[in-house]
């Protein structure tokens, strides 16, 4: 049990950095406050295994707006509270702004409040596009106050003037670490900074896009080195930075690419694609944390790749589980049930759970084949299909609760596919199932008179529908599903797909 015991509060502190300082705080005995408004990383799994800790309380709230503590005294306060990867910090970057401004006015005001001292997460990007490196804490940069990115470059530059101003005008006591590149196991598969986005993308077997020729660099640091050289800088008196805190070892962005192929024997091929505006260098000079708080990396990129792919690998790509629907199944096949066994048959890394009809007696109610789970409902008899929409939906939400599916198939746009509507919108805590929702039809189904009615209103539920060439031939069907599975997971995330 540590002998000074803190109470430490970390904004921000749900998300890939946060969780991890939370934990380390926890471990050593002090109490912690994690603050997230949830925004970026949408639940709460990178703190569940230490959510009903005695010493750890965790409050959703997003501190653009004050945060009222009660009678709880803080003494430290770590400000991660903002979104860092561009596909998530362009979706509202009005809001990004706020956060770096009117959050940091009342981060610094609880500090002041509280008489506690507060460390900025700031970033690389405050230096901009720089014609040298490595870059300096004495290097002003250079930032486009009018790009898509400025929300963020900005925000985090408005963010050091603010602290500045508050110590200079009230003796705050305050830390400001400029992070590079950092990430870890429980940086989101879907973060879409690299490394994260090759490694989700060589997972799933989908092309690798680099943008501009692949020859700019980046540093990667890990996260446990990061919150190291955090505690060092929050410990140490008397020195207020800004300091930089990253990897000095460069990659080219083509060599990153490469190895992540190497290291998960993909079948993914790189390609090229116009490049964006991102600063063609990230190279940190760590000599004034190595100076001041005897620090540098130990973990190396090697190790940070191996980590983060063994942890993605461990808890799935989100189309690694799949609920289908299908009025029929086998032995009760027609062309698209056939379909269905072939793309199963070469998608061995996907968990199909099929819930069909039991249609016939004799059959069994569950039956599991390699990757393939069937859920046979109903009373035995050709009736079965009638009750599907109904048996179905409530099947499915009992699996949904349990498996959590991000995407949802149905074999025609039938009773099955209306099962799929139900359980979309079946009323409950957090309402109906968020998965997609997919509608694959065979080229020879079609419908006539109220059938017809019925698969519109089915397709005019669904986020993708696949139709008659796109269905017959199994290796397209699958690159297209591969590619609209990111497609659709980033829109659930609330993501975009690339930068503005």
């Amino acid at each position: 049990m540590v002998a000074d015991k803190k109470t430490i509060l970390v904004t921000g502190g749900a998300g890939a950095l946060g969780s991890v300082l939370c934990k380390r705080y926890l471990d050593e005995g002090h109490h912690v406050i994690c603050v997230d408004n949830l925004m970026k990383t949408r639940d709460t799994r990178n703190i569940d295994s230490f959510l009903n800790h005695p010493n750890f309380r965790f409050i959703k709230h997003d501190i653009i707006d004050p945060l009222r503590l009660g009678e709880t005294k803080i003494d430290w306060i770590f400000n991660f509270a903002c979104p860092v990867s561009v596909i998530s910090l362009q979706v509202d970057p009005i809001h990004t702004m706020k956060t770096s401004v009117h959050g940091v006015i009342n981060m610094l005001e609880l500090a002041r409040t509280h008489n506690a001292r507060i460390l900025q997460g700031s970033t690389a990007d405050i230096y901009g596009e720089m014609g040298e490196r490595p870059f300096k804490e004495s290097d002003w940069g250079s930032v486009n106050s009018l790009s898509a990115r400025a929300c963020y470059e900005n925000g985090k530059r408005s963010a050091e003037t603010l602290f500045m101003d508050h110590h200079r005008k009230y003796g705050t006591d305050i830390r400001i670490a400029r992070i590079f590149n950092t990430a870890g196991p429980a940086t989101q598969l879907t973060d879409g900074r690299v490394p994260s986005v090759f490694i989700y993308n060589a997972l799933g077997n989908r092309d690798l896009v680099i943008y501009g020729d692949g020859m700019q660099t980046r540093c990667f640091l890990h996260v446990d080195d990061l919150v190291e050289a955090l505690d060092r800088l929050m410990r140490k008196e008397g020195f207020i930075a800004p300091v930089n805190l990253g990897s000095d070892t460069e990659i080219t962005i083509l060599d990153l690419a490469k190895k992540i192929i190497e290291k998960t024997g993909s079948k993914s091929k790189i390609v090229f694609e116009k490049k964006d505006d991102a600063p063609l260098f990230r190279k940190p000079d760590i000599s004034l944390a190595k100076k001041e708080l005897d620090w540098a990396p130990k973990k190396t990129l090697d190790e940070l790749l191996d980590d983060m792919i063994a942890r993605y690998r461990s808890d799935g790509l989100p189309e690694s589980r799949v609920l289908v629907f299908a009025t029929t199944y086998y032995p009760d096949a027609g062309l698209a049930e056939e379909r269905l066994a072939m793309l199963a048959s070469e998608m061995k890394d996907t968990e199909f759970h099929i819930i069909t009809t039991l249609f016939r007696r004799g059959l069994k109610r569950i039956e599991r084949n390699d990757n393939v789970t069937i859920y046979r409902l109903g009373v035995g008899f050709p009736i079965d299909k009638y009750l599907l929409p109904i048996l179905g939906a409530f099947k499915a939400r009992s699996l949904d609760r349990k498996l959590k599916f991000r995407f949802m198939w149905s074999l025609m746009a039938s009773y099955g596919a209306i099962a799929g509507v139900i359980l979309k919108l079946l009323p409950g805590r957090a309402g109906g199932s968020k998965a997609s929702f997919i509608i694959a039809h065979h080229a020879s189904e079609l419908y006539t008179g109220w059938k017809a009615k019925l698969a519109a209103y089915a397709e005019g539920h669904a986020d993708q529908i696949y139709k008659g060439e796109e269905v017959q031939k199994t290796n397209e069907l699958i690159e297209q599903v591969r590619k609209h599975y990111q497609e659709m997971t980033m829109k659930q995330e609330g993501k975009l797909m690339r930068p503005v």
